[in-house]
Parts: C-alpha cells; structure tokens; sequence
C-alpha cells in the first residue's frame, strides 16, 4: 500500500472475535481476525494488526464498534475483560479514535442494505420511516433500534440481552426457573446467544433426570 495515501483503521471487537480493516476512498482492504482469548488485552491485538499491514501506510484515525457499553468515551467489553480507551490508544499508537457500541454500527448500516442483503422471515410488510430493530446473537445478545426523526437517524443502543427472559409456555418456564437457579438471573442472552444453546440444552437435560 502506498505511503501516499490516507487510510482510517476500523474495527468491529467482540467477545469472540476482533477484525481490523483499512478504509481509503470507500475502498475496504482484507479483512484480518484475531481470536479475543488468545491475547491478554486489547493493546495487544491491535499491535499485532498494526506491524502486519500498517507499517507501509499512512493512517492516523480508527473508528472502532465494540461488544460493550460506551461509558465515559471507554469500553469495558460486556463478555471479555478487555478495557479499550481511546486516550491509551492515543499516546501508544498516535490514532484518534472513535467507538461505538457494535450494534449501534449496525443499527446505521439498515438504511443501506438492499434486497440482495436480506431474507424474509414472517408475514407482513415493512413501512417506510418506521423504527427498525436488529438483533444479533454471538458471545451475548446485541440488539439497537434505529428510528427516523425528520431528516435525521437517531440510534437507540441498548444492552437489551440483558433485560430478563420471559417464557412463554409450562416448558419455557421450566426451563428459566433451571437458568434462574443456575445464574441469579434468567437474561435474554443466557438463552439466545451461543453459550445460551449451550444453557438451553443442559437444561432440558437436567429437566429430563
């Protein structure tokens, strides 16, 4: 990659998984992963990032979604022990950096998808200028909600994998009193997420005895 050329780094940092790519003129570079359990902090993976493919560019800003709240312009990663703070990121890599929630990113990106991009699901048609929702199941549960006011988007981030599981049937609730005694608390995501397959089966499982 040519020196002469500016490039933003953007990340999207989960509790699974890190990717890093660089941005010039629209144009996205490969996209390189990291596995989050194999590094001890965050700093750690994005130096790994920087010496393999930016020694030969030029980039001073990073945008970066990240799977955890945005306190006080930091993030402490929801499902890892990770902290990322733009000002550290600062002083050891001279980048500006800006983060988001992850799924606020996603929830900005719903106005550009096409039909190519989606699959329906359900009855129903959408309508135009309504909120839109996306949620999505990894290590936790993610879920934004993007709604239109006037001529501007306004994103509704939220931890919504942690608001409390709600069963819907005898079997349901069999199966969130077994989380509830496991965990203290039945969330969303100790359900529906990939560790909550996981919770899921044991309990039926357990049930079953």
């Amino acid at each position: 990659m040519s020196s002469s050329v500016e490039y933003i780094l953007l990340g999207d940092i989960g509790a699974t998984n890190a990717r890093f790519a660089l941005l010039s003129n629209g144009s996205l570079s490969a996209i390189s992963s990291f596995e989050v359990a194999k590094f001890g902090q965050f700093t750690d993976v994005l130096a790994n990032f920087v010496k393999e493919r930016c020694r030969q560019t030029k980039n001073n800003q990073a945008l970066l979604a990240i799977a955890g709240p945005v306190t006080d312009e930091r993030v402490l990663l929801t499902n890892s022990t990770w902290i990322i703070d733009p000002r550290e990121l600062q002083m050891r890599f001279g980048l500006q950096v800006r983060i988001v929630n992850d799924f606020e990113a996603v929830a900005l990106s719903l106005p550009s998808l096409t039909s190519t991009d989606l699959a329906e699901i359900g009855g129903g048609r959408p309508e135009l200028g309504a909120p839109m929702a996306v949620l999505g199941p990894g290590s936790g549960l993610g879920v934004a909600c993007l709604v239109h006011r006037s001529e501007k988007r306004v994103v509704i981030a939220s931890e919504g994998g942690h608001a409390t599981l709600a069963p819907n049937c005898d079997q349901e609730d069999r199966i969130v009193a077994h989380l509830r005694e496991r965990f203290g608390h039945a969330s969303a995501e100790r359900a529906i997420s990939g560790g909550g397959l996981e919770n899921i089966y044991q309990a039926i499982a357990d049930l079953k005895d």
